[in-house]
Order: C-alpha cells, then sequence, then structure tokens
C-alpha cells in the first residue's frame, strides 16, 4: 500500500511542477495579449454643473468662445490584416488599431465636433508600447500626416504593470511624457493603480485669430502663441494593463508676447459611470484569470507538487528497504534429531 501511495504522489507531484512551469513559461504569454480584432468605445463628460470653455470656430458670428458642457468619445477598432502585415514587416508579435475622438457638446453629430482626431497606431501586444511602422498615421481636424510615428504606450499599459512611470502617448504634444505611479484605489471593487502625468504649459503652435479674440478688436488677424497644459490621471487594472478611468484636465490659451490674451479650453473631462462599470465588468475576470496564470498556479503548483514528489519518495524508499530486510526465523524439525544423536552419544 504505501508503495503504490508513494507512486501515485510522485506522479501527482510531477505532473503538478510541469503545470507550474507551463503556465508561468507558456500558458501566461498567450493569455497576456491583446486582440487583433479590438472594437470598444468609451465616453468622457465634463461633471454635472461643471461647465466648460472652449472656442467654437464654426459659430454663426465667426470664431468665438463659448461655456457650456462637453463630451469626448473614443472608438477603437482592430485592423486584422494590417497588424498582420506590420508583424510580418517587423517580425514582431503586433496589433494595429484605428482610433477616431471627437469632442463636442452632448448631442452633436460628429461632423460638427469642436475637433476630432483619427489615429492608425501600431504597437506590441505584449506590453502596449507603439513602435515605429511605415502604415502609422494621424489626422486632426481633416489634415492628415503619414506616415507618422507614436512614441511610449497609447491605448494601455504593460501587462504586470509595475509601480514605476509609464511613457503615455499626447496627441497635442506629439510625444510621450512619463505617467507616474501615485498610488492604489478601487473602482468598482476592482484595484487599480493610479499614474497622473502632467503637462506644463507648452507652445504647441502658433496659430492666426481674429484680433477680437485676443483683445485687438481693430486688427483684422493676430498671430497668437496656442499654449497646452493638462493634468491627465489614469487608474490602471495592474494585471491586464487596461485603463479603467481616465481623466484629463486640460487648459489651453492664446498668448501674444508671452501675456494670456484668451483661455481656449479649460475642460475636466472624465470616464461617465457606463464606461467604468463597462470595462471593470468586462476586464475584471480576465485580470482574476491572469493573476491565477501568473501567480497563484506557478506558486501552488510548485510547492505542492514539489512536497508530493519528496513525500512520495520517503514512501517508496521505505517500501524498498521493508522488502530487502533478513527475516529471523526459528529453529527448523531437521535440527532436532541431530541435537538428540549428539546427546545420546
Amino acid at each position: 500500500m504505501g508503495k503504490k501511495t508513494g507512486f501515485a504522489a510522485v506522479i501527482i507531484g510531477a505532473f503538478l511542477l510541469v503545470l507550474a512551469i507551463l503556465a508561468k513559461t507558456y500558458a501566461y504569454d498567450q493569455l497576456a495579449v491583446v486582440p487583433l480584432d479590438q472594437v470598444s468605445e468609451t465616453v468622457s463628460k465634463t461633471a454635472e454643473g461643471d461647465d466648460a470653455t472652449y472656442l467654437n470656430v464654426a459659430a454663426p458670428g465667426g470664431p468665438a468662445i463659448e461655456t457650456g458642457p462637453l463630451e469626448s468619445r473614443r472608438q477603437v477598432v482592430g485592423q486584422v490584416e494590417a497588424s498582420k502585415d506590420a508583424s510580418d514587416e517587423l517580425d514582431e508579435d503586433l496589433a494595429v488599431w484605428d482610433t477616431f475622438s471627437y469632442t463636442a457638446p452632448p448631442g452633436t453629430p460628429a461632423d460638427q465636433a469642436l475637433s476630432g482626431t483619427r489615429d492608425v497606431v501600431p504597437f506590441d501586444r505584449h506590453t502596449g508600447e507603439t513602435v515605429r511602422w511605415a502604415g502609422a498615421k494621424t489626422e486632426s481636424n481633416g489634415v492628415e500626416i503619414e506616415p507618422f510615428s507614436f512614441f511610449g504606450n497609447y491605448f494601455k499599459f504593460p501587462f504586470n504593470t509595475q509601480k514605476d512611470a509609464v511613457d503615455f502617448w499626447d496627441g497635442s504634444l506629439k510625444k510621450a511624457v512619463p505617467a507616474e505611479y501615485e498610488g492604489t484605489d478601487e473602482l468598482e471593487g476592482l484595484s487599480v493603480y493610479k499614474f497622473v502625468q502632467t503637462i506644463e504649459p507648452t507652445k504647441i503652435a502658433e496659430q492666426p485669430v481674429p484680433g477680437s479674440l485676443v483683445g485687438e478688436p481693430g486688427t483684422p488677424t493676430v498671430v497668437a502663441d496656442r499654449m497646452y497644459s493638462n493634468v491627465r490621471t489614469l487608474w490602471v487594472e495592474p494585471e491586464t494593463g487596461v485603463i479603467i478611468k481616465g481623466q484629463e484636465e486640460q487648459l489651453a490659451t492664446l498668448d501674444v508676447e508671452g501675456e494670456v490674451k484668451a483661455t481656449i479650453t479649460d475642460a475636466k473631462l472624465g470616464y461617465d459611470d457606463e464606461t467604468v462599470k463597462a470595462t471593470v465588468d468586462e476586464y475584471k475576470t480576465k485580470a482574476s484569470l491572469l493573476g491565477m496564470v501568473r501567480t497563484t498556479i506557478p506558486l501552488v503548483g510548485g510547492i505542492l507538487g514539489g512536497l508530493l514528489i519528496i513525500g512520495g519518495a520517503i514512501l517508496l524508499l521505505r517500501g524498498r528497504r521493508s522488502d530487502g530486510a533478513t527475516p529471523k526465523h526459528a529453529s527448523t524439525d531437521s535440527d532436532s534429531p541431530a541435537e538428540s544423536t549428539a546427546t545420546r552419544a
């Protein structure tokens, strides 16, 4: 019985060890990868009662600074064939996602938005980091740049996100800026890392504007410096690297000779509750599964498998010793007559 139990323990232990190794070295890599056919939409809004300030270049009387609620929508569609082409060309495992975002007062059609941007972004399916590829492009308010290079992370953070700064793309600056880890929060019962990207006021363009916008009504056109700053806060689920909630506090001004003449954007927009809940519902189970494959299964399988192998080996060793021991026998019947003969002699 001991030998059979020991043998079974060794077999099961070996199986658990192999399972632990495969989970760490193979299964995790197969699961920790973004899909090629991604389809999603996020909605950001100003908080109720918290009106934004913005420039409406299509106002009936000409460009005007207005106030009111704003809404920003982003649609993402994975480009399967482009992903395969980019992967083949660069010999990497890449995804190419096409994203269109626009900002406008709530209920405004996309073609009447205040601003709109479309990006075609190639990135590593494991780290989320953008790569340089000839098919990448960006289009802002109808002006397209192709090819175009993105840098840093764009859609998401790496799988198994660490508590370290991550370079994250900013579309206004056209470069990546570090997003710093600032703590752990909880959203809809899901633990998330909070990252904050701070962009100090930066000149991003020289923009001809009507003099009336910058306090010079007697001048038809004034070339002003467009200044931009932002505080972008991202709440990231660390196992998947998915952004569960995003928020931006943008400020843009028109400066003339170093002096602020007009504020053309002053808005705080963040994911609405429906977007946050839908994202949590989609990724909560995936995060739990990834965590099990990355840590729980290798750890428990490794420890339990090792203990079973050691225990089984001990049982097998004891069984061998028991089988090889020399038995002690009592005197045989053939010895008795001999003793009797000798005694009689």
